[in-house]
């Protein structure tokens, strides 16, 4: 009973996993089309997934807890899937336990891929504003090409704005 619970859990766990790389191709799909409101939404509904997941990582535990109980085992926060896989002697239960497990590692791995992508485009994003601030706040001698006898000191900065104000 307890492995049915165990493979319903990671179930879930793979379905809520999947809806994040779900909004994760979307938030992708936001960063490259500058859409902030999108962003917002998106990480928004992020965060009830993580919520959820974090509820499902407890149950979890309760139910990987039972299972070391009903088979004489002591309590251990820290076992793995592969290792109660090894404690399961039905062949049926064991085999369906190992493919929960394995999907929800493929849909993590391709999470984290995504993951990755969508943090190098925040990255990029972040560096054309700041490229944009420069290019606005700069004279046009700061990027243009000026002579090599003109030194600094007789440039005079102009800037966007006047700071006598």
């Amino acid at each position: 009973m307890a492995i049915k619970q165990l493979v319903h859990v990671l179930n879930k766990l793979d379905e809520i996993h999947a809806l994040l790389l779900e909004s994760g191709e979307q938030k992708k799909q936001a960063l490259i089309r500058n859409d902030v409101a999108a962003l917002n939404q998106l990480v928004h509904n992020e965060n009830k997934l993580i919520k959820q997941i974090g509820q499902l990582e407890q149950q979890r535990a309760v139910v990987t807890n039972d299972f070391l109980l009903s088979k004489g085992y002591k309590l251990n926060d820290r076992i793995t899937v592969t290792e109660i896989a090894k404690l399961i002697f039905n062949a049926e239960e064991k085999g369906i336990l190992l493919e929960a497990q394995e999907r929800l590692v493929n849909t993590l791995h391709q999470l984290k891929r995504l993951n990755e992508v969508n943090q190098e485009l925040v990255k990029q994003s972040l560096a054309f504003v700041e490229f944009s601030i420069d290019v606005m706040s700069g004279s046009e001698e700061d990027w243009s090409y000026r002579h090599p006898d003109q030194t600094a000191s007789k440039i005079q900065r102009s800037g966007l704005f006047d700071t006598r104000a």
